[in-house]
């Protein structure tokens, strides 16, 4: 089965260059650049994680008694606005689970997507001269085969209680656009589980310009035992979540 996201309020968020001692003086504001929806949360039991797809050698370790919630985050990435040409270069998604009440923190056991790849052209020749002493220096060539590939969506942290997403510019995969991600989160029973949300991004204006995300209180943190709704699935076989570029 696959699991199905409802439509999500927006909010348009300030991208922050914060001030600093060598450049600027007072921060500057970037704004109608990034648009963040309201996260989505839901619980599952652990029967219901296999029919998304998640990893059967992680499940055969799990226990039942654990809570387990799926959080999905979708950002817009908007192309340059009012005369502003800075292209968005690159942007990190992390999230920081804590348990307050307990000692045992939650952890992803899943991110989706964990990775995408873009060709960017042929590889590169490289001829060496090899000196012999004998005046004849011949040429020793290097080619790789096929063409290379440019990593556009790198996730870490799976596992771990901070996981993130790397995203960056690549060809044919400029970062504009819708971006989706989930991940499944284990936490220990009926206990409080918060999300802490940050994202950062960089734009290419006369160098690389990084920003930071002015998210409300409401998308910064986030509570998942109180936020969560009910599940719908549709009659698809399925996958977490994808990403969209």
């Amino acid at each position: 089965m696959r699991l199905l996201i409802p439509e999500l309020a927006s909010h348009e968020v300030d991208l922050v260059v914060p001030a600093t001692l060598a450049g600027r003086t007072t921060e500057e504001r970037i704004r109608r650049r990034l648009t963040v929806k309201d996260p989505y949360v839901t619980r599952l039991g652990l029967e219901q994680l296999s029919e998304i797809n998640v990893d059967p050698m992680i499940l055969s370790s799990l226990s039942p008694d654990d809570d387990y919630f799926v959080l999905a985050l979708q950002c817009r990435y908007r192309p340059e606005v009012d005369g502003d040409d800075a292209p968005f270069v690159d942007s990190r998604i992390g999230v920081k689970f804590s348990a307050p009440d307990t000692a045992r923190q939650p952890v992803a056991l899943a991110l989706a997507p964990d990775s995408a790849s873009a060709a960017s052209g042929r590889g590169m020749r490289i001829a060496l001269t090899v000196p012999t002493g004998t005046g004849i220096d011949p040429s020793v060539e290097y080619a790789s085969d096929g063409t290379r590939q440019k990593r556009y969506i790198t996730a870490h942290g799976r596992g771990e209680s901070d996981p993130e997403w790397h995203l960056s510019d690549a060809p044919g995969h400029p970062l504009v656009g819708d971006i989706r991600l989930a991940m499944v989160v284990c936490a220990p029973a009926s206990t409080r589980v918060l999300a802490e949300v940050i994202v950062a991004a960089s734009l290419r204006r006369l160098g690389k310009l990084r920003t930071r995300a002015e998210l409300p209180p409401s998308l910064h943190t986030i509570d998942l035992s109180a936020a969560a709704r009910p599940a719908l699935f549709d009659g698809l076989a399925g996958e977490l979540a994808p990403g969209a570029r």
